[in-house]
């Protein structure tokens, strides 16, 4: 069962990061219910955790469950007294699929008023491949010495048992009046691949990249130390399953920024 283990519970070690877990962060939200009311007027409660916006639903977070549609919050690090949150707007949940855009928010921690807002179109639609998570990336983005970025990572989730996957993305933002510009869209920061029986033989593939800020021509530009690791499973004559991990050569991608965006090739980013 050795290979299943591998598959299942892949762990990332990021550079640059303040990943705390979605409990954890859904604590940071304070008065949630003043940040509703005045993120999205005429909004109408349908039980204990669920609001009507529109023709989209919002989940309130809870402190006992994580929910994947719920709203995150998570206080800015760097900027004292900004909360950032992230509300998911659902459309449409069905049996296959989801249907929803994604509204990040920079908020005033003493009044609940968003400063900075941004809707990202279909941002929650998902199929097979499922989000099973959101949260916020405090690192020290910075992109130059008066502007720093915050990230959002969207964890994906593979349905398939003898196909398991599983990614991460991070997408970072930068406040600029009273809306959200997107400095980087969809890196993948770890991808998690592969095939198996449902017993022992099959084989995975794991990517992981960690970034780190280097000084670049019209700002901060960003260094990826990409690492590979290529695992293979079989069954020895006594009958026990064993792994054969081997990394790959690591490999350094350097992404410039030209004073508003990274280029971002195709390659790393989400498909």
């Amino acid at each position: 069962m050795r290979a299943v283990r591998r598959w299942s519970l892949a762990v990332l070690s990021l550079a640059l990061t303040a990943h705390a877990p979605a409990k954890a962060q859904d604590q940071e939200c304070g008065n949630v219910d003043a940040i509703v009311r005045q993120a999205y007027p005429g909004a109408v409660a349908q039980g204990e955790r669920s609001v009507r916006a529109g023709n989209r639903t919002l989940t309130l977070p809870s402190p006992s469950s994580i929910d994947p549609h719920a709203i995150v919050c998570r206080r800015w690090r760097g900027q004292p007294g900004l909360v950032l949150v992230a509300v998911p707007l659902i459309a449409q949940v069905g049996v296959n699929s989801t249907l929803g855009d994604l509204d990040v928010l920079v908020v005033d921690e003493a009044t609940g008023k968003a400063q900075h807002r941004l809707r990202i179109p279909h941002a929650m639609d998902d199929d097979a491949v499922r989000i099973s998570g959101i949260s916020f990336d405090t690192a020290a983005y910075r992109l130059a010495p008066n502007r720093l970025a915050f990230g959002v990572r969207r964890e994906w989730a593979g349905s398939s048992r003898p196909n398991p996957f599983m990614e991460t993305t991070l997408s970072l933002y930068e406040p600029r009046g009273g809306t959200l510009s997107p400095v980087l869209d969809d890196l993948v920061i770890r991808r998690s691949q592969g095939e198996w029986d449902l017993s022992c033989p099959g084989e995975t593939m794991m990517t992981e990249r960690i970034l780190r800020m280097i000084p670049g021509r019209r700002g901060q530009d960003i260094s990826i130390l990409e690492r590979i690791t290529h695992s293979t499973s079989k069954e020895a004559k006594s009958g026990e399953c064993g792994t054969t991990d081997q990394a790959l050569a690591p490999r350094t991608i350097r992404l410039s920024f030209d004073g508003e965006r990274y280029d971002l090739p195709r390659p790393i980013q989400r498909r």
